[in-house]
């Protein structure tokens, strides 16, 4: 049982951090000033913690030490980022914040469809534009498409986290307008064929795979996911 738990934290970390790294990736920023740059470097700690929250909306059980413990250091986190900048953008992504913690309350928002938008808009995109207006100090066009991208890949590959059923005409769906908005990015056609067996890969292991394996789905997403993102930002 310790091996156990031992393989399903070492997954869980992993998804978190590719978690971030695909936010990282949408900000269209080098890598490296993550790291040397003291704003984005606060970003990226808030966004840690913002991935270690989502990661429990997931889960079939829940473990709310985990999620208070992680809501106490995100919630100093977002203070302190609140009173160094305080702007309309910060308020977006405490907005996720809430929503988030909404989402963790089972009872109150119950529809798993609903819960499965909201994610999709919860996830990451608060930080992707704090991230890009913190470090170029103005708002693009291309930072909007970006950004719009991320909401609907967000909800294509969370599937496994709210759907239980095997019907994918929403997955199809979506994976078309993903599709369409790739194309307005102006990417290569031989990134277009490759991004397009990614998604169909992803809806075809969601028609086969057992609902009940969370971990197997929850990696494949994580790692289709990743691959989509390298293709789209690199």
């Amino acid at each position: 049982m310790l091996n156990i738990n031992r393989s399903a934290f070492i997954q869980s970390g992993l998804r978190i951090v590719t978690m971030l790294f695909i936010w990282m990736l949408f900000a269209n920023i080098s890598l490296k000033m993550f790291f040397v740059n003291p704003k984005l470097l606060h970003l990226t700690l808030i966004g840690l913690a913002f991935a270690a929250l989502l990661s429990e909306i997931s889960k079939p059980k829940k473990n709310m030490l985990f999620v208070i413990g992680v809501d106490v250091v995100l919630g100093i986190l977002l203070a302190s980022l609140y009173l160094d900048t305080p702007s309309v953008n910060v308020w977006l992504i405490l907005i996720d914040f809430v929503l988030a913690n909404l989402l963790l309350i089972a009872n109150f928002i119950d529809e798993p469809h609903c819960r499965w938008i909201i994610y999709g808009f919860i996830s990451g995109t608060g930080l992707v534009l704090l991230y890009t207006t913190s470090y170029h100090h103005y708002f693009s066009l291309v930072s909007l498409m970006y950004i719009t991208l991320l909401i609907f890949a967000n909800i294509f590959f969370s599937y496994y986290a709210f759907m239980k059923k095997n019907n994918q005409l929403s997955m199809i769906i979506i994976s078309v307008l993903l599709l369409m908005l790739c194309l307005t990015l102006s990417i290569s056609f031989l990134k277009i064929i490759l991004i397009t067996v990614i998604l169909a890969f992803y809806v075809y292991f969601e028609s086969r795979v057992n609902f009940r394996n969370h971990e197997k789905r929850a990696n494949v997403s994580s790692v289709s996911f990743l691959l989509f993102a390298l293709l789209i930002c690199f």
